[in-house]
């Protein structure tokens, strides 16, 4: 096994020029430098990775906690923060909570356990959390985390999140711009939740200026925001009544409504109209593209990974003002809202 001390012999340099070298650090001329990643590499040298972290007591991870990553959005978020921490000299570990507390409480002690040195959170959607002491044993602990897309109320955190309630005003007011009136979103069975509130706020506040009547009714609540949910809901609906539009918190949600729909004879959009939320990839290849309201997750993750490092290289990250970062969303309008153009015969 190659060793550094190999390396050094190699490259007639010190095995501390070696070691500012492989860790690119400065203080080596570019000439010394291009000596040892030659050597380096004709000697096929592997830094022991375990061996440095126990030299410098770092374990050079990153742990993330996402719900769910069966919808394509959080499985988007992952990727991408990923490639952030990796270019951040960073390694991502995951775990996933199925949208339960006690399992992201289990899950944050699991990542204590393995050292990492600070934390990215996309927090549940099914139920607000009441109890925030695991999080003040990170505080205790000295081990940043930052809130990716959303946060819970009641606890001082930083957070990077698209402006949902901004999201939900958009497309609603577009809906409203095509006529329609009787508009139902499908939600979060507990609406407290962040995502939902905001969403809801949102939802509210465009009918108000759009001069269009609230009701109870317009809010659907779903016990879980996926496909199944999101088409069972949306059969009980249409039996009872038809709708001029129906918008979804997600776009898994959203299609989960159309194909019910569709079952049922009703056309998209030419008798109901649909709109999602998030721009996940199966939102834009469906038979009918879906109108939604576009997360920039690449942003959003690079800020939060950005955010996290400037936390790391403080002595106490905890004595610092608490980032809050909006991500502005963006209006995607395609067919499921607007008739499609037909070609001639």
């Amino acid at each position: 096994m190659v060793k550094l001390k190999d390396v050094a012999a190699s490259a007639g340099v010190s095995t501390a020029t070696v070691s500012l070298v492989l860790n690119k650090k400065p203080g080596v001329n570019a000439k010394t430098r291009e000596k040892v990643l030659r050597a380096s590499r004709a000697l096929g040298y592997t830094p022991n990775g375990i061996a440095q972290r126990l030299a410098t007591q770092r374990s050079r991870t990153i742990g993330l906690i996402v719900t769910d990553i069966e919808n394509p959005f959080f499985a988007t978020v992952t990727k991408y923060l990923d490639e952030s921490t990796k270019a951040a000299g960073y390694e991502l570990i995951f775990e996933i909570t199925n949208d339960d507390l006690e399992t992201e409480e289990n899950s944050i002690r699991d990542f204590i356990g393995k050292m990492v040195e600070g934390l990215v959170i996309v927090p549940t959607l099914r139920k607000l959390r009441e109890d925030f002491s695991i999080f003040e044993r990170l505080r205790a602990l000295g081990i940043p985390c930052v809130f990716l897309t959303s946060y819970y109320p009641g606890h001082d955190c930083h957070c990077v999140m698209t402006d949902l309630e901004k999201g939900s005003y958009l497309i609603t007011r577009h809906l409203i711009g095509l006529g329609h009136r009787d508009i139902v979103l499908l939600a979060p069975y507990d609406t407290r939740v962040v995502p939902a509130a905001l969403r809801i706020a949102g939802f509210r506040r465009a009918l108000r200026d759009g001069k269009c009547a609230f009701k109870d009714e317009m809010i659907v609540r779903c016990r879980e925001p996926n496909f199944r949910n999101g088409y069972e809901k949306t059969a009980s609906l249409i039996r009872r009544r038809k709708p001029d539009a129906i918008m979804a918190i997600n776009d898994i949600l959203a299609l989960g409504a159309k194909r019910a729909l569709n079952e049922a004879g009703y056309r998209v959009p030419d008798d109901i109209a649909v709109a999602g939320f998030d721009d996940v990839i199966f939102a834009s290849i469906s038979e009918v593209p879906l109108t939604t309201v576009k997360q920039d997750v690449p942003e959003m993750c690079r800020l939060a990974v950005q955010d996290l490092m400037a936390l790391l290289a403080l002595k106490d990250p905890y004595k610092t003002r608490f980032l809050f970062r909006s991500v502005r969303p963006e209006l995607i309008v395609r067919a499921s809202t607007t008739r499609m153009e037909r070609a001639p015969a």
